[in-house]
């Protein structure tokens, strides 16, 4: 007698209704990915259970506390999943449920009150979303929480030289005692002495050098 074999494996379906849907279209890729990792997640009767835990999506790219938050914030604006249960110390972790598919059997200490089923059908985009992008903060590698690096982009300013610093100043105008008018510009200012070139008269003008006054 021969075994049948079957090529039949779990997998992670999205409806394509809210893949068509403007509220997915308004995602950000990792909310996307977010979204996958909890479906993937579905049982017949899980949902509601749904966990977005870093342990769980750290093996899957997520190496961010923050990516992974920002991800929960938006899929729940957006209507496409729903809190129904708050994590906290000694409480396990948060817990969630997809719109589009009906509560699972397993509701023992889920809070399903503010629960709408479809919710992102009732989505409606920001008025304003020209805000400045979020740079990540925090990040996780190797099992570790490190202060992320400045974004490829970020502006650096020029490094400042040893002996030079350069800055801006008004030009000032004198009167010399012999009654002449002398203009007092800056050549370049210099850390370590301060020399103001006079054009003109010969007197009236100061020169700083180092912590000395002239007149």
């Amino acid at each position: 007698m021969t075994t049948k074999t079957t090529t039949m494996h779990p997998y992670a379906a999205i409806e394509h209704r809210v893949l068509d849907s403007p509220a997915y279209a308004a995602l950000t890729f990792s909310a996307r990915s977010l979204l996958t990792m909890l479906t993937r997640q579905l049982t017949k009767s899980n949902n509601g259970r749904l966990q977005a835990t870093y342990k769980y999506l750290q093996p899957y790219g997520f190496d961010s506390d923050n990516t992974i938050s920002r991800g929960i914030n938006d899929l729940i604006a957006a209507g496409l999943i729903y809190r129904t249960r708050c994590g906290g110390f000694h409480q396990g972790p948060s817990l969630y449920a997809v719109t589009w598919l009906p509560i699972g059997s397993q509701r023992d200490g889920l809070f399903l009150a503010g629960f709408k089923a479809c919710a992102w059908r009732d989505w409606q985009p920001a008025e304003n979303k020209n805000t400045p992008p979020k740079l990540r903060t925090v990040s996780r590698k190797n099992e570790e929480r490190t202060i992320a690096t400045a974004a490829k982009n970020a502006v650096v300013p020029t490094p400042k030289t040893a002996d030079y610093e350069f800055v801006p100043v008004v030009e000032e105008r004198a009167t010399t005692a012999a009654g002449g008018l002398a203009v007092v510009m800056p050549l370049q200012f210099h850390r370590s002495s301060m020399i103001y070139h006079e054009q003109g008269a010969q007197k009236g003008f100061v020169s700083l050098l180092g912590n000395g006054v002239s007149l």
